[in-house]
């Protein structure tokens, strides 16, 4: 009676009626029973590709901000080498003889030669008090501004080492500058100030060599956190306070770090702010915060949309599943309640179920023909040898080991020469058979952790792994001498000429060792033939 109900039989009246039809508790159906199947395998899948996308979502962010403070790093030593560049220069100035007499006029005339040599703006000398004694702006002798001089720069007289200032306005050009300033030593006693002036626009200069992805900005602060350049609208930022959470750090945090903060725009962020070496100038690089988040919220969205796209397949093929096995089951019936009244059929129908073994067979077969498939597409099918697909994914990893351990890899490019003339004499039938002789002694040279493809024609090409450029050039020179030797039956006399690239020196990509490869072997074919060649 519940096979009845369950398969939809009309159930015998006389067995409702003495309650054997009566439900069980504790029974699902079929469907019920699949539906939760599904939800139970999607339901690990969901959680575990949900953690993943959260991890690679940590993984971008993490790399997000330490390339920000990568590119914070170099923009602070690119800085450094600058006012490095210009501390050395105003070094060798200091020690004119003029100053040593105190020659100020001497020195003006030295120091206004100087300016052709190094990039600065003027050069100024300044006493104790602050009081400009010579500034190349103007002609010797002219009135100099007393007063406008930077504090800062009376640290050069009181520790005797070289001072970076903040940006002030020049009391000559009254426009926005930093000085950098040198003490000048006679008798072992500080007596001027020698200094140089550098116009804001040569911080963007500096600012401006690094490249970045064109989303970022960058901003160099003074010591007092003002922006001193910037690589986003400078015109509107610079000479302004950086931002609150920024300003917090100059004073409190190590020489360099990393924040989730906000750009003067207001932009969310990833900073990485260092420090200067030299100076007390700070350089901080900001990455937008939505070239991390975008993915992750597509991801989240890709994942809730498979998800669902999955819930629903499984319920259809949870009905159609259950549609299967009730038919199979009705199948039954009629065969059971013929046994029960003790007249058995003589047929019982085959069960649908055992079409899974048919497919089963049929996907077994269809694999091998994929197989089978992908090793034409794969293969050269007259030498047996990789194609240039499969050399191209073969080497590439190759090439991604190399780049891990430091190791150097050698491409060789081969081509026979003479070959178009065993075809014109003996017929493409010989041509194939000269070609599947040189495969044969190429591969019978390398070793099995090397690379050799067929690309077409009568041109193959190696990948010697771990191989510096003597190893290469004598590999490449078996190579000449096999396959120069005599093919049985040919008349026109065949050889091969071999063109090297080597990893690191030649290229870093497949493409690039490749080509040079074609253009050392283009030399040896055009200098003689049968020789081998490396790219220079």
């Amino acid at each position: 009676m519940r096979m009845n109900r369950l398969l939809g039989v009309a159930p015998d009246p006389s067995s409702e009626a003495s309650g054997q039809g009566a439900p069980t508790p504790g029974r699902y159906s079929i469907r019920a029973s699949l539906t939760g199947l599904v939800a139970a395998c999607l339901a690990p899948a969901l959680l575990v590709s949900g953690y993943l996308v959260h991890e690679n979502y940590g993984q971008h962010r993490a790399r997000l901000e330490r390339d920000a403070l990568l590119q914070a790093r170099g923009l602070a030593a690119a800085l450094d080498r600058e006012f490095s560049g210009v501390v050395s220069g105003l070094r060798v100035l200091s020690t004119s003889p003029a100053l040593a007499v105190d020659d100020l006029r001497g020195f003006h005339e030295r120091a206004r030669g100087a300016l052709a040599f190094q990039i600065v703006d003027n050069y100024v000398m300044t006493d104790r008090q602050g009081r400009q004694r010579v500034n190349t702006l103007r002609d010797f002798g002219e009135p100099l501004p007393e007063t406008g001089t930077p504090a800062e720069l009376q640290r050069v007289f009181e520790t005797g080492k070289p001072v970076v200032t903040d940006m002030f306005i020049g009391p000559v050009t009254g426009k926005p500058v930093i000085a950098i300033g040198v003490p000048v030593f006679r008798q072992g006693q500080v007596v001027y100030s020698l200094n140089v002036g550098l116009s804001l626009e040569r911080i963007a200069e500096v600012l401006n060599r690094l490249a970045m992805p064109g989303h970022w900005v960058a901003a160099v602060l003074d010591g007092t956190g003002t922006i001193v350049a910037r690589t986003r609208d400078p015109e509107k930022y610079v000479g302004q306070k950086a931002t609150a959470d920024v300003m917090e750090l100059l004073d409190t945090e190590p020489a360099e770090i990393t924040i989730s903060s906000r750009s003067m725009e207001g932009i969310p962020t990833y900073a990485g702010l260092a420090r200067s070496s030299v100076s007390n100038w700070s350089v901080v690089v900001g990455a937008p915060r939505s070239a991390v988040e975008a993915g992750f919220y597509r991801s989240i969205a890709w994942l809730l949309a498979s998800a669902a796209a999955a819930f629903t397949v499984g319920l259809w093929v949870a009905a159609s599943l259950s549609a299967r096995i009730s038919g199979s089951m009705r199948a039954l019936v009629e065969p059971a309640l013929s046994l029960g009244s003790g007249s058995p059929t003589e047929y019982l129908p085959p069960s649908r179920l055992k079409e899974t073994e048919a497919v089963s067979r049929a996907i077994v077969q269809a694999g091998r023909m994929l197989n089978d498939a992908r090793r034409q597409a794969r293969h050269d099918p007259l030498t047996g040898l990789p194609n240039r697909l499969l050399f191209d994914e073969l080497a590439s990893n190759r090439l991604a080991e190399a780049h891990r351990h430091g190791t150097s890899l050698a491409t060789l490019a081969i081509d026979l020469d003479r070959f178009k003339a065993v075809n014109d004499t003996h017929g493409h039938e010989a041509g194939d058979t000269v070609l599947i002789a040189a495969a044969s002694r190429i591969a019978g040279l390398l070793r099995e952790s090397d690379v050799v493809a067929r690309l077409g024609g009568d041109e193959f090409v190696v990948l010697l792994g771990d191989a510096g450029q003597g190893e290469a050039e004598h590999v490449g020179g078996k190579l000449v001498a096999a396959l120069s030797a005599p093919y049985p039956g040919v008349v026109p006399e065949v050889s091969c000429s071999v063109g090297i690239a080597l990893h690191p020196k030649d290229g870093h990509t497949v493409a690039e060792l490749c080509l040079h490869a074609d253009q050392a072997l283009y030399e040896a074919k055009r200098t003689g033939k049968r020789r081998v060649i490396v790219y220079r």
